[in-house]
């Protein structure tokens, strides 16, 4: 995704939820999406089995 697309989805975003994102805030609101998108892709390729389950659910 570009810089403009990425913009364009944090605003969109953040107006679902009533986030506000000040100019000036917007470039680190979009190297922070670029990391997490690297981290995802990272994880995205590690494969997985029949085998992996999720990992359980612990509750109080």
């Amino acid at each position: 995704m570009s810089d403009a697309e990425i913009e364009a989805h944090a605003r969109a975003t953040a107006a679902l939820i009533g986030l506000p994102i000040a100019p000036h805030q917007m470039p680190g609101v979009i190297a922070g999406l670029k990391v997490a998108a690297a981290a995802a892709a990272l994880i995205e390729r590690v494969p997985l089995t029949e085998a992996d389950e999720a990992a359980p659910v612990f509750r109080p």
